[in-house]
C-alpha cells in the first residue's frame, strides 16, 4: 500500500550484519564460549525465559541499536575474557558509521532485525568469532 506522498505504509525490515570477535578465558573451551553467545544473540526464548537480543518483541518502529548493548551482553557471558566488535552495519551496505557512533539508527517506520538463519542471509548475519580458550 503507498500513500499520497509515495512511500509504503508498510514497515520496513532492515537486516543488519555484526561480526564480533571475542577472546575467551582460558579455562573455557572456544566451542562452549560461541555457543553461549549465538544464544544469547538469538531470535529465540532462551531456556531461563529471557529473550535474545535479536528477538523480534526486542525492537519497535524508529528503535536504534546501540553498540554498548552488544558489549554488555557478551561480556556477560560466562567465559568471556574480551569482546570486540568489527562489523556493525546494516547488511548489504558495508560502512563505519555505525562503529564509530556507537549505534545503528532506524527510520520512523523501520525495524532492525537479525534473523541469522543461514537459509536466509538477507534477513541478517551475526559472527562470532573466538579466540583463546582452550
Amino acid at each position: 500500500m503507498r500513500s499520497d506522498r509515495g512511500f509504503s505504509l508498510i514497515e520496513v525490515m532492515t537486516a543488519l550484519a555484526i561480526t564480533m570477535v571475542v577472546c575467551a578465558q582460558s579455562e573455557y573451551f572456544r566451542s562452549d564460549v560461541k555457543a553461549a553467545l549465538l544464544d544469547v544473540f538469538s531470535t529465540r526464548q532462551l531456556p531461563d525465559g529471557r529473550l535474545g537480543v535479536f528477538h523480534p518483541d526486542n525492537f519497535t518502529f524508529g528503535q536504534p541499536l546501540y553498540l554498548s548493548r552488544l558489549y554488555a551482553t557478551a561480556q556477560a557471558v560466562d567465559g568471556v575474557e574480551s569482546v570486540q566488535v568489527t562489523q556493525f552495519e546494516r547488511r548489504g551496505q558495508p560502512a563505519t558509521q555505525g562503529l564509530s557512533a556507537g549505534k545503528l539508527t532506524a527510520a520512523r517506520r523501520e525495524i532492525l532485525r537479525l534473523d541469522n538463519d543461514r537459509n536466509f542471509p538477507e534477513r541478517g548475519v551475526f559472527r562470532v568469532l573466538v579466540q583463546g580458550g582452550k
